[in-house]
């Protein structure tokens, strides 16, 4: 049954990284609900993006096997609903708000 994941990735922050990142969800048909990226304060090399997708536990499990093997990317984990979504969201705005 298709629900809520909120995905947090973090990778390289090359060119055309969230594209490739993109073009996995939509090999497997996910539907993209909101997708917030930016630069980790602080390195500009590295970058976070926090998507939230509607699909199924199994899928979400593929998904996060098959970003794992980019090479740019660091780490992918996923949680279930949406609420997580809004609180990543906050806290990685709230820290770049902090440092001035």
């Amino acid at each position: 049954m298709k629900q809520d994941f909120t995905l947090e990735i973090a990778a390289d922050n090359n060119f055309s990284i969230l594209n490739r990142i993109v073009n996995v969800l939509n090999r497997r048909r996910i539907r993209i609900r909101k997708l917030t990226a930016f630069e980790v304060e602080g390195d500009f090399r590295k970058g976070v993006a926090i998507i939230l997708l509607y699909t199924t536990p199994d899928m979400m499990e593929k998904v996060k096997h098959q970003l794992e093997k980019l090479i740019e990317v660091e780490y992918a984990n996923y949680f279930d609903g949406s609420n997580l979504y809004y609180d990543l969201n906050e806290r990685h705005n709230s820290k770049s708000k902090q440092v001035v």
